[in-house]
């Protein structure tokens, strides 16, 4: 269960109106008891995360997996990031991502350009190449909502990867729908916040370490959880940042913090690790 802090007044998303973010917004919030919470949008993951870390009194959605391009890079080097030891992911939800090409334009012949989240650009490469071949130029933008939105300042050869809300947000025509390569595409969202949780009996536990610099230093942390009979539902890494090839892992595994078996695990591994971060305990979604 969550225990969400009460003094929480003010939940931030990716915005603007129309992004998944927003529709993961929605599920979060009926997990906050306030009867005056203040909804904000912010452009990136990065000021998400240092606004919450040092307000103690907000809570934050970002995106952290994606189940086609995997690992949202910006998300993970951020956490890392955070200062205020209380603040955790807290819960999670999943949700589907079904892409649409939006213009201000009726002919998909005028486009030009497209505007959208990189992680939708790559999503919907497969689509792009057979519709446009090498005559299209793609353009990063910090949300699917913000490229959809920025339609209204552009001419018609733009268009934007967005889903169909934002169609409807920013009156907006649909070129084509369900344009992701991967029809089973689905983005999982994160709630950091202050509060605690507890065990339910279906928990995760996401922790980030850097291993000791010595041979088979990755295999004997991994064997750890293989002693202990805990599942490792998900493994990834980026680089530290700090030394060339030294390398941060992030791993997801079933159980709670507050179970013996976790305690352990993370008991044994700082063994064989020169740095250990808890990201939280929290329901599986």
């Amino acid at each position: 269960m969550i225990e969400i802090n009460k003094d929480i007044n003010e939940i931030l998303y990716l915005g603007p109106e129309g992004t998944y973010c927003e529709i993961a917004k929605n599920q979060f919030i009926s997990l906050i008891p306030s009867s005056d919470l203040k909804q904000t949008t912010f452009s990136t993951v990065k000021s998400i995360i240092e606004y919450v870390d040092k307000n103690e009194h907000a809570a934050g959605i970002i995106p952290i997996e994606n189940s086609i391009e995997g690992i949202v890079r910006e998300t993970m080097d951020n956490l890392l990031n955070v200062k205020d030891e209380n603040l955790k992911i807290t819960a999670e939800t999943v949700i589907p991502v079904n892409h649409c090409l939006v213009s201000k334009a009726k002919d998909i012949k005028k486009i030009k350009k497209i505007i959208s989240h990189p992680q939708a650009l790559a999503q919907c490469q497969n689509f792009v190449s057979k519709t446009f071949g090498t005559d299209v130029e793609q353009i990063e933008k910090a949300s699917t909502g913000r490229a959809a939105q920025e339609l209204s300042t552009l001419d018609e050869s733009y268009a934007a990867i967005a889903n169909k809300r934002t169609a409807e947000l920013f009156k907006l025509n649909i070129l084509a729908k369900n344009i992701n390569d991967e029809l089973d595409n689905k983005t999982r969202f994160v709630l950091i916040s202050r509060s605690t949780t507890t065990a339910t009996g279906e928990d995760k536990t996401s922790i980030a370490f850097v291993t000791k610099n010595q041979p088979g230093a990755l295999v004997k942390v991994l064997n750890v959880f293989d002693s202990l009979n805990i599942n490792l539902l998900y493994i990834d890494s980026r680089p530290s940042k700090k030394n060339l090839g030294e390398y941060v892992f992030f791993v997801d595994f079933e159980g709670h913090i507050n179970d013996e078996p976790a305690k352990k695990v993370l008991d044994l591994i700082k063994l064989n690790t020169n740095y250990i971060k808890l990201l939280g305990s929290y329901r599986r979604f």
